[in-house]
């Protein structure tokens, strides 16, 4: 009797653990993730792309295709510093429109005169044996012509000019008989602008002036009134300012065979 019972125990376990295996394998496996037809994901599977719909829309969480900014470095972070620094750069190297360099000068123009008008020589100074030594007026001349015989192609300075004129002076062209240093010292200070012209002295005019007044000549004692006239012509056609200065020069002789030479030479208007 009782071994029929445990028999019937040992049977009824049976069919509940029967019952039990069935209900875990068509039951699905509840919300642990392992049974049923839940698909497994791996680790592998999670850091794989996920492909892109075709209709274009966006798979949930997923947030690259609508990122702006895309691989571009947050501001602030070292990356963005060197960006802004290249683009800084680039813009700094930037070929100016502005040129730096000095333009080369153009060549130079030549003077367009009126018909019957000759473009103005440099004094040519008179040959001083070809003076006619005997003449006061010619010598007087010829000393305001070398005086002016400024040229700035051939001479290094003003001085050139005064050292011309001691031919028919007594005595050495700056002394205090002369105002020729006073001539000289005004054509050195604009002596820089005549040269960047190629410039020299243009006489208009060498023009005796007498009166009723003037001293008679006698044999070892003549003088000489004159206005002389100057512009300074570039040899490109620029020109510089009339000038004019009145002159008295005072001439003298040994003898009245001896050639005259001049004592004096001055001028109302101081030139210093």
């Amino acid at each position: 009797m009782i071994r029929s019972r445990s028999s019937l125990l040992l049977i009824g376990a049976a069919v509940v653990l029967a019952l039990v295996g069935l209900l875990l394998v068509f039951g699905g496996g509840g919300n642990d993730g392992v049974g049923g037809n839940s698909p497994v994901v791996t680790a592998e599977d999670s850091r794989a792309p996920r492909p892109a719909p075709e209709d274009g829309s966006t798979t949930p969480g997923d947030t690259s295709a609508t990122d702006p900014s895309g691989d571009q470095p947050a501001p602030g972070t070292e990356a963005a510093d060197e960006t802004d620094t290249e683009d800084t750069t680039a813009e700094r190297l930037e070929p100016s429109d502005t040129p730096t360099a000095r333009s080369t000068p153009g060549p130079r123009q030549t003077p367009t005169l009126p018909p019957g008008m000759q473009v103005p020589e440099p004094v040519v100074v008179p040959d001083p044996a070809t003076v006619d030594g005997a003449d006061p007026t010619a010598v007087a001349v010829a000393a305001l012509t070398a005086a002016y015989s400024f040229d700035t192609t051939h001479d290094a300075s003003s001085e050139d000019a005064m050292n011309r004129v001691q031919t028919w002076l007594v005595a050495p062209y700056d002394s205090s008989a002369y105002d020729l240093d006073g001539l000289r010292q005004d054509v050195q200070r604009d002596w820089d602008l005549w040269a960047e012209h190629q410039a020299f002295a243009s006489i208009n005019a060498i023009e005796p002036h007498t009166t009723d007044i003037d001293t008679p000549d006698t044999e070892t004692r003549a003088e000489r009134r004159f206005y002389v006239r100057m512009t300074p012509i570039g040899r490109d056609a620029w020109n510089g300012p009339l000038v004019e200065h009145q002159w008295f020069a005072f001439l003298e002789r040994e003898s009245a065979a001896g050639p005259w030479r001049i004592v004096e030479l001055q001028t109302p208007l101081a030139h210093r």
